[in-house]
């Protein structure tokens, strides 16, 4: 039986048929080298093979926006720190870079890849990869604090979302997640505040990556939320 370190493996070497590019990405003071796909119409004419589809591979707006919270708010030093859809990997690492222990997360095994090969080209220590599914939980580990950019694109999963958060984050933990101002977000965020979670959110513009509105302004909601 394969272990996640033999389709990690794998999924490496699928990883070298994409169109990956190394981009110097700043969060707070700090400059981390990410590699990422940038040319969305390549990725899809080259990620025929792999399932599900790398969309973890493009580095987001919301990507960095979380980078950015992260880095202003600092203080992660022995914090155990939960990634959900980790893509990239790039907030994750900013969280390690802080003194946080990492679990980077995701049902991509090219993402895995991936983070894993973020955190070597940036020297990360204190971080883990982990497969995931959100439907599909299976670990008992909770955390301090939840970390996931872009991860409210299809409202069907809203409800395994809430209840994953539920599982995984402490008493007086929190979730720091960003979006890019999608239509039923706050649908979501509403349940979450019933459920008992203290909500806040601000409109943070950052400029535009393909494969949307390239160097144009983008809106992306950087949202908190505590669990009472």
């Amino acid at each position: 039986m394969a272990t996640l370190d033999d389709r990690i493996r794998a999924a490496e070497r699928r990883l070298e048929a994409l169109p990956l590019e190394i981009m110097a990405v700043e969060a707070g003071r700090a400059v981390y080298r990410i590699a990422a796909a940038r040319d969305h119409e390549r990725l899809l004419a080259a990620a025929g093979d792999c399932e599900p589809f790398p969309f973890g591979v493009l580095l987001w707006e919301s990507a960095i926006v979380l980078a950015d919270a992260l880095a202003e708010a600092g203080g992660l030093k022995d914090v155990s720190v939960l990634e959900l859809g980790a893509g990239t990997g790039l907030a994750g690492l900013v969280a390690a870079s802080l003194g946080g222990h990492v679990v980077q997360t995701d049902h991509s095994y090219e993402a895995l890849a991936l983070c894993r090969r973020n955190a070597a080209l940036n020297n990360a220590v204190n971080l883990e990869v982990r497969w995931a599914d959100w439907r599909n939980w299976h670990c008992d580990e909770t955390f301090n604090l939840v970390i996931a950019a872009d991860i409210l694109y299809e409202p069907d999963l809203y409800g395994d979302i809430a209840s994953l958060l539920e599982m995984v984050v402490r008493p007086g933990g929190a979730v720091l997640m960003t979006d890019p101002a999608r239509i039923h977000a706050p649908r979501f965020l509403a349940a979450l505040e019933r459920a008992g979670w203290a909500i806040t959110a601000e409109r943070r513009m950052v400029v535009g990556l393909p494969p949307n509105a390239a160097e144009k302004m983008i809106g992306v909601d950087l949202i908190r939320a505590q669990r009472l």
